[in-house]
């Protein structure tokens, strides 16, 4: 399953087990403001890094300039990316 976190609120219910996920197997892609949660000294940031397949979008990153502040164990992607995770993990759910 592919999980697609839109903001840092999902990340705290993720935390809490709030959302039917299972972190060893699933996927997930952070976009629009969850992206902060890859800077270093970020509240969340030590979840993410808990997470087995996490990626986070390329040009949310960009576009919110925090590119330089993001750590370097995060993997970024592209659209393209975007779109073959989609066609790869079924069901897909955004959050």
């Amino acid at each position: 399953m592919l999980h697609i976190l839109t903001k840092t609120d999902n990340l705290h219910a993720l935390y809490k087990q709030e959302l039917p996920v299972n972190v060893d197997s699933d996927v997930f892609l952070l976009t629009q403001d969850c992206v902060y949660a890859g800077i270093l000294d970020h509240k969340d940031h030590l979840l993410i890094l808990s997470l087995k397949q996490c990626y986070f979008l390329q040009e949310d990153v960009d576009a919110r300039g925090v590119k330089g502040l993001i750590d370097n164990k995060i993997q970024l992607v592209t659209y393209a990316s975007f779109v073959s995770l989609t066609q790869e993990y079924s069901p897909v759910v955004t959050w």
